[in-house]
């Protein structure tokens, strides 16, 4: 929480600053330009992040904290333009995905694409994970010590479908000079930015029913609302620090199936569900080379309906990134450039 005020204290005089048009000094001629877009150039990105899906639930007596043995994921993106497509995956030769003995074994994938216009946003993403282990093991096993095999799930798969739609107000502002890097921010601006998310996830426990064990699959579809507002402080054209903060307030309609050798039952929930975003980052955007690096902080809850049950999602995100543009083959610029003149791009 201290460190999304800091977050804030620092966007609001940028917020501030922003509103007021930048001149030079010669005659208040407004500065340009602002953006430079890169169409001549294909983007390539490689991303290492610690974007992990977790898994946390909470009573007034328990408390469930399950993860993946994946501690980081690496995403393989590319762009042109206003269009770009990503691939992630889990890496098993990186210290903290490999431990399987202690933690058990995890696979994790997904993909995702994203129309970036100049004002308005789209993505669309899909994850799946499988197998998970239990963090808090000691709570549930008391000879548990450190070292020994957490208590494990590895049939308990999570998959997300997830769709954001977003709304540039300011035009000298380019989400993707921060986002996908097809783009490059020369002089420093800010936008406010209301987005609608939307997401359908599944967690869902596939052990093998035996006795008396039983076993669940919760359907979730959220929808929420937010507004923000980001900043990006542009020095010499290359180097940025960027910062955004959004509040969010939705929806989450649930579908909880509970599963036993003889039979199912369903129970079916809607709940109000409140998020805050924050995110800082630095970087280099040079003409061919560009890195940088970003934090992430970010948390959610919800309280479950005639229950004490709290679902709760804290998360401290960091990535780091390094890209290089090669140069667009000429049926790509061709293509792309007629499409775009078709929906009325530049």
């Amino acid at each position: 929480m201290v460190k999304v005020i800091l977050l804030v204290l620092l966007i609001i005089p940028a917020f501030v600053f922003s509103q007021v048009r930048a001149t030079d000094t010669t005659g208040g001629i407004p500065l340009d330009p602002w953006i430079e877009p890169m169409n001549k150039y294909l983007t390539l990105k490689l991303t290492q992040s610690s974007d992990i899906e977790t898994l946390g639930v909470e009573t007034n007596t328990n408390k469930i904290q399950l993860s993946p043995n994946t501690k980081t994921s690496t995403r393989l993106a590319f762009s042109y333009r206003f269009i770009s497509f990503s691939l992630k995956y889990t890496a098993k030769f990186l210290p903290g995905n490999d431990d399987d003995q202690i933690r058990g074994k995890s696979k994790s994938g997904g993909f995702g694409f994203g129309f970036n216009f100049k004002h308005w946003q789209q993505e669309l993403s899909y994850t799946k994970t499988k197998g998970y282990y239990l963090e808090n093991t000691a709570d549930y096993d008391p000879g548990w010590t450190s070292g020994k095999p957490y208590i494990q799930f590895p049939d308990l798969v999570y998959k997300n479908f997830e769709g954001i739609t977003a709304y540039n107000f300011n035009p000298n502002f380019s989400v993707n000079a921060i986002a996908t890097q097809s783009a490059r921010q020369l002089r420093s601006a800010g936008s406010f930015m209301p987005h609608a998310l939307y997401r359908y996830y599944i967690t869902d426990d596939r052990t093998v029913l035996t006795g008396n064990r039983l076993t669940q699959k919760a359907n979730n579809f959220e929808f929420l609302l937010g507004a923000g507002y980001y900043y990006n402080f542009v020095a010499r054209q290359k180097f940025y620090v960027a910062l955004g903060l959004t509040p969010g307030i939705g929806i989450v309609f649930t579908n909880l199936t509970t599963r036993s050798v003889a039979e199912s039952f369903q129970t079916k929930q809607n709940n109000a569900i409140f998020r805050i975003d924050g995110r800082a980052g630095i970087g280099y955007n040079g003409p061919r080379f560009f890195t940088g690096a970003y934090m992430r902080i970010s948390g959610s809850s919800y309280k479950q309906g005639n229950t004490s049950v709290v679902t709760e999602n804290d998360r401290v995100v960091f990535q780091g990134f390094v890209g290089y543009r090669l140069n667009a083959p000429k049926w790509m610029q061709k293509n792309v450039a007629a499409v775009g003149d078709k929906i009325g791009l530049k």
